[in-house]
Formats: C-alpha cells, structure tokens, sequence
C-alpha cells in the first residue's frame, strides 16, 4: 500500500506481509463484563440524535458528500471467501450476494466476490488509486457541524442530559 500526499512530495509505503499466524497472548485476561447499564451512555445519546428527523437527513447527506468527496479510479477487488461448511457460506452469501451484484455495476470499479463452498478460505487481491483532499473533508466537516440543523440537535440532547 502507497499513501502520497501533497502532489507527490510526501511518500510513505506500508508493507503488508502474505502470511502470518497470530500468536494468542497468555498476558492477556478478559476483561468480566458486569451487565450493569448506565444511564445517559453515549451510544443512547446517538441514537436520540439520529431519531430526529431533520438531523438524520442531515448527516446521510453529509455521509453523501463525503463519498462525493472520496476520488476513486481505476479500482479492482477481487475477494474469495468460505467459512468450510457450505451451509454457513451459503448463510454468508445470502448477505454478500446482493452487495456483489450492486458492486458489479459502478463504474470506477471492477468488484469480484466469490464463494467457496468447500474450503475455509479469505483472499483479497485489490489495487486502485484513491484520492482524498483534506481541504475539501474539513470544509465538508465544518458544514456539517455549524449547520443549524447539526446545531439544534446537539442543543436538545445537551437539555435532555442535563
């Protein structure tokens, strides 16, 4: 993976090794849940935000923007994937399928996802150029938080929480 930024002047390159086994950690205690709920959480906070309609129009917009905003060309993935038993691939393809059938018809894109029924398998051979321009996501993020819509939903959780 390539990562160039400003024109071309900054370069990074990640590499990705081709196999490796991930080795358990014996440090490592799981943490116990306590099945305690506590009220006012974060993820409650969220979901008031997004039942309110104008704010959900809101950031499914800004979501669209940013795809918009996303400059993707000449992208290719090919992925092939079986969890070893036919039954749960064929479970796993019920959801995979209709995606596969959407991907194949962008533009940019050359989108391949096959099944394996018989072997536990994921292989992912993709290449692609992606550009993104900050400027253009911060002006984005900027007018998503000052919009007065983003404004008063934030203003009625705040009253809700206090």
């Amino acid at each position: 993976m390539r990562f160039h930024w400003l024109f071309g002047v900054v370069r990074y390159q990640i590499g990705i090794p081709s196999t490796s086994e991930a080795k358990p950690d014996s440090k490592r205690i799981p943490a116990k849940k306590t099945g305690k709920h506590i009220k006012g959480t974060h993820a409650q906070g969220v979901f008031a935000l997004l039942k309110q309609s104008d704010f959900f129009r809101r950031t499914i917009r800004f979501i669209k923007d940013l795809l918009r905003a996303t400059h993707a060309r000449d992208l290719y993935l090919r992925l092939r994937i079986g969890l070893g038993d036919p039954a749960d691939t064929g479970r796993l393809w019920a959801l995979l399928g209709p995606a596969a059938g959407i991907a194949t018809n962008l533009r940019s894109a050359d989108v391949h996802i096959e099944p394996e029924f018989m072997d536990p398998v994921l292989e992912v051979e993709s290449h692609g150029e992606v550009r993104l321009i900050p400027l253009q996501f911060i002006a984005l993020a900027t007018a998503f938080v000052v919009s007065p819509t983003t404004l008063r939903a934030w203003r009625t959780l705040h009253r809700s929480n206090a």
